[in-house]
Order: C-alpha cells, then structure tokens, then sequence
C-alpha cells in the first residue's frame, strides 16, 4: 500500500505495477484488448469491462489476471477524490493486510488530464475455479444445497465481523462480490469488488452493521430461522464491538430496514 500512495496522483495520470508485471501493463494500455468473449471479455457493463487474460512477461513468467477498465463518467465527482480502480486496489492492500483473502493487485492507475479522470484500470490476480455467492441466492443452481450455503455464509460472516471490527463500512456486501471454491482443506472464500469499503467513525458503525448485514441477506434470502442462526453466528464473530441491544435487535432492524429516513419502502430477506 505504501508504494501505491507513493505513485497516486489527483492531478495527473499514474499507475502502480508489481515488479515482473510491468511488460504486460505496457502491452495492455498501448493496445487494449479485444471487446469479444474470445479474447477473454468476461463481463460488460456502464462502461466498465472485464477481461481474464493469461500473458507471459519477458522473462517467460505467466501471469493469470483479471484486467478491468472504468471510464471517467461523471469526472466532476474524482477531481479531488481518488478513483474506483486506486480505491480498489488500496481496499485490496488493506485487506491483505487484515488477512482477509481477496484478489492480489498486480497493477492499477488513472488516465487524467487537467485533473480531470478519463479513465481507470485495475489488474489482479485471477481467483480460478471460484463462484459467486448467486449459485446459492433464489433461482441459483446451488440454492438447494442448504449446508454449503450456511457454510459460505457464516465463512463470510466471520470476515465480516473482523472488518467492522476494524472500523470499516464495506458497503456492498453482495453476495456477487463474494467468492468460493472447494479445495483440499474445504471451502475457500474470497472477496472481490472492494472499491466502496471505507473506514468510519464509531458512531456510524451501527448504521455500516446494519446495513451490510441487511444488503448480504436481501439478496441471499435464506429461510428466517437460517437468518437468526447466522446474524447470531455473526455477532459472536466479533471482538470489538457489538450491536447495540443485540442479535434481536439486529434481526428487528434488517426486518424493518428502511434506505432513507421517510421512505416507504420495505425489503424482503428471508423466505
């Protein structure tokens, strides 16, 4: 991380690049790579586009990584503020640090001109063999294999509950974000998509609890007594804290949970 702050910029271009990896950065922005699932798109979306690619540098070392491009959208709002792909890649750092498993960088940078951001990449390590937690979600091939689920759950509950510890809002704990994959020592997880993590102050971390624990479990939906089991599994994860009036008082906000002060607006989160 450290290295990465030296090089940062919000008044012109930089980019960050792990020692070995420098060749295949230079290739990769004097000629992007094709927009085709042939040359390794793997996803597509507000401008943002994703590739998995395998290149070797010149010394024959091979490189498995993913490539990701943001475009300067909305450039105003980066002026003075570090972009996704640099608030990626320092979560990244800082997670590595907290031994939260998450993809390894391997390079990142912005493209400005007169401060203002026309684009931003990230490069990482490629997490193989992985899925997302959408598998077990609602209409996911895997939602059936009620034991796995609770597994990979409470596997990233715990993370949870070590980053709220530490004071950090991840702020979109979606379970797209959030990888697994078997191995010989049982379930492997990972994180992924990491740009809006951010610390917060101790009064706001009631609010960051109940909202990432609400964001995982609105779109995971799991049966109400799978909920409880694991908002209490969660709660006894964590060190340094708590939830003000405990697990009941957790379960009743997530229940009642409301985006904005007045809105009307109710959520369904479990089955």
């Amino acid at each position: 991380m450290t290295e990465l702050k030296k090089v940062h910029s919000f008044f012109a271009s930089w980019n960050y690049v792990e020692k070995g990896f420098e060749d295949i950065l230079c290739d990769l922005r004097s000629d992007t790579p094709e927009m085709s699932a042939k040359a390794g798109l793997i996803n597509e979306s507000s401008g943002k586009k994703v590739w998995h690619l395998v290149r070797k540098n010149r010394n024959g070392i091979a490189y498995d990584f993913a490539y990701k491009i943001n475009p300067g959208k909305t450039p105003w709002r980066y002026i003075f503020k570090s972009s996704l792909a640099a608030r990626e890649a320092e979560n990244y750092m800082m997670f590595e640090q907290l031994n939260i498993p998450t993809a390894h960088v391997l390079a990142a940078g912005d493209i400005r001109k007169n401060f203002i951001l026309k684009e931003n990449f990230i490069a990482t390590r490629f997490i193989g063999g992985s899925h997302d937690g959408r598998i077990f979600m609602p209409g996911g091939e895997m939602r059936a294999e009620t034991e796995l689920r609770k597994e990979f759950t409470c596997k990233h509950l715990s993370l949870l509950a070590e980053i709220h510890d530490n004071m950090i809002f991840h702020k979109a704990f979606h379970p797209r974000n959030l990888l697994w994959r078997n191995s010989g020592n049982g379930m492997e997880i990972f994180w992924i998509d990491v740009a809006r993590c951010r610390r917060v102050k101790s009064w706001a971390m009631k609010r960051a609890i109940l909202v990432d624990i609400h964001t995982f479990f609105r779109d995971m939906r799991p049966p109400e007594s799978e909920l409880r089991e694991c908002v209490a599994y969660y709660l006894a994860q964590r060190r340094n804290g708590t939830y003000p009036g405990g697990a009941d008082a957790l379960i009743q906000d997530v229940f009642g949970f409301r985006r904005r002060l007045f809105s009307k607006k109710r959520y369904i989160v479990c089955e």
